[in-house]
């Protein structure tokens, strides 16, 4: 379960595990050796599960790479799991095992498909080239983790690590007048007791409500989300979040910065 909470401006995050995606010089697993880079698409380093199939790989003449992987986490984080411009699990009515997903109509971006739940351990990197569809056939990962569409966060990664920057996903049919809210799904890995949030640019037209502002629905177990509706400014354009979260001993948790662009934008904000 996740909870939805009302927002009023804007949000920023941190990405925990997709900043790292663009360095790497060849697609490489992490614990295995390099592979061939068939195409300008490279996989983010993770490692491979050695326990269950299919074991995350790139797919083989695609701009792709899915599977059951590994990870370890190390110290407490807020995450960003997703970001869309529908309700999130909305887009699972209607649709089987797929979907049609665009993002930026000026800069290609980087598509991750994750549970929105922290397991199972699976997830789908692919491209997600500029003003295009991709449609999207969810049946491998669906087959293999038994989750549903609903079940499912869509994340578009534009570029940059500090912040890294995001595109919301579009599940709508092409033509669809975008809305005025974008949701983003937040998921602390420990238990927290408040959370607080803040809109912001670094430059241009300031935002009328840009100070920090509470997050009603905390305290929060470990892992459980939370879904906040960020409003789109009114000039359209693009904005930076930062989410803060305190644990149950009141300790502050690393501070979770994004960058959100429009459709239209061409750099971050």
């Amino acid at each position: 379960m996740y909870r939805v909470q009302p927002a009023a401006a804007s949000v920023r995050c941190r990405m925990h595990s997709l900043v790292a995606l663009g360095a790497a010089a060849a697609l490489v697993l992490a614990g295995g050796p390099a592979l061939a880079q068939a195409t300008t698409f490279q996989c983010p380093a993770l490692v491979a599960s050695t326990a269950r199939q299919p074991a995350y790989r790139p797919v083989p003449g695609q701009p792709r790479c899915e599977g059951f992987y590994v990870k370890n986490v190390s110290q407490p984080f807020v995450e960003l799991v997703s970001l869309t411009q529908a309700v999130p699990g909305s887009w699972a009515a209607g649709n089987a095992t797929g979907l049609t997903l665009r993002a930026s109509r000026r800069r290609d971006t980087h598509l991750l498909i994750q549970p929105l739940r922290s397991s199972p351990l699976y997830r789908v990197d692919a491209q997600l080239a500029r003003d295009a569809g991709l449609a999207w056939d969810g049946a491998p990962m669906l087959q293999a983790t038994g989750l549903t569409l609903r079940d499912l966060g869509l994340l578009a990664l534009a570029g940059g690590a500090d912040p890294p920057a995001f595109v919301p996903v579009d599940t709508h049919a092409a033509g669809t007048p975008p809305g005025d809210k974008v949701y983003a799904v937040l998921r602390p890995s420990v238990a927290v007791s408040a959370m607080s949030w803040r809109g912001y640019r670094l430059a241009g037209p300031a935002l009328p409500d840009s100070g920090w502002q509470a997050l009603a629905g905390p305290p929060l177990f470990a892992w459980e989300r939370v879904a906040l509706p960020i409003p789109w400014p009114a000039d359209g354009r693009g904005l930076r979040i930062d989410v803060r979260a305190l644990d149950g001993q009141g300790q502050a948790l690393p501070l979770l910065q994004f960058a959100l662009l429009a459709a239209d934008d061409d750099t971050p904000p």
